[in-house]
C-alpha cells in the first residue's frame, strides 16, 4: 500500500496520521497493516522536518518487542531501510537501533524476525563500521555465526550476509574478527555446496574473509 502511495505522490501528513492511528489498534492486521507502511515509508521518506524521521525510528524501535512477530519482522526490516533514508537520525538513536536488533537477531521464535534482523543489521554495519559500532561489533560477529548451521534457509543466507559485510567493515577490529573467522572457516566451506543458492550467493563474499580478516 505504501509503495502505491509513494509512487502516486499520495502521502500526505494526513494519511501519515491515519496510519499511525492503526498502531494502537484492536486489530492485529490493522496494527501490522500500519508497522508495514512505515516500514516502506523509510525507503523513500518524505521531505520533512528530522523530528519527523526521529518519530518514525522511535515507534519502529517499540515495535520491534511487538507480540506479533510479523509486526516485529516489518518493525526489523523499517530500521534496515532507515539506515539507507535516514544515516544521522540513525546515528544519533544507534544504541536503541543495536539494541533493537540485536534482540530480534536472537528471537528464536520467529526465524523471519531473525532473518529480517540480520539483514537490517548488516545495513547498519556498512553504514557505522566497526569503530562506529563499538563494543557491539563482536556480539553481533558472534551471533551471526551460530546461524550458519541453521536448518531454515532464510537464516543461513542471511547470516552469511550479515558476515560479509561485518568481514569489510572490519578495520580496527581485524585480529578479533581473523580469530573469529579461524574458528569458523569449516563452516564456511562446507557451505560451498550449499543447495540454496540464495544461500550460496549470500556465502559468495566470505569466501574472502580470511585474507581481509588478517591483522
Amino acid at each position: 500500500m505504501c509503495s502505491v502511495l509513494l509512487r502516486n505522490q499520495l502521502v500526505s501528513r494526513g494519511v501519515i496520521w491515519a496510519l499511525s492511528q492503526w498502531l494502537n489498534s484492536r486489530s492485529e492486521n490493522l496494527q501490522l497493516t500500519a508497522t508495514a507502511f512505515f516500514a516502506e515509508l523509510m525507503k523513500d521518506p518524505p521531505m520533512m522536518e528530522k523530528k519527523f524521521l526521529e518519530s518514525v525510528l522511535g515507534v519502529l524501535v517499540e515495535r520491534s518487542q511487538h507480540g506479533i512477530s510479523a509486526v516485529r519482522q516489518m518493525a526489523a526490516r523499517g530500521l534496515g531501510n532507515a539506515v539507507r533514508r535516514a544515516p544521522e537520525e540513525v546515528r544519533r538513536h544507534k544504541e536503541a537501533i543495536l539494541e533493537a536488533l540485536q534482540r530480534g537477531l536472537r528471537d528464536t521464535t520467529c526465524p523471519e524476525v531473525a532473518a529480517e534482523s540480520m539483514l537490517a543489521l548488516a545495513e547498519v554495519v556498512r553504514k557505522l563500521k566497526a569503530e562506529g559500532l563499538g563494543s557491539a561489533f563482536k556480539d553481533v560477529a558472534r551471533s551471526t555465526k551460530m546461524f550458519f548451521e541453521a536448518e531454515p534457509e532464510v537464516l543461513r543466507s542471511s547470516a552469511f550476509s550479515l558476515y560479509a559485510a561485518l568481514a569489510s567493515s572490519a578495520s580496527g577490529k581485524r585480529s578479533f574478527f581473523a580469530r573469529e573467522v579461524a574458528e569458523t572457516w569449516v563452516s564456511l566451506l562446507l557451505h560451498l555446496r550449499d543447495p540454496d543458492p540464495e544461500v550460496s550467493n549470500a556465502r559468495a563474499p566470505t569466501s574472502h574473509l580470511q585474507s581481509r580478516s588478517k591483522p
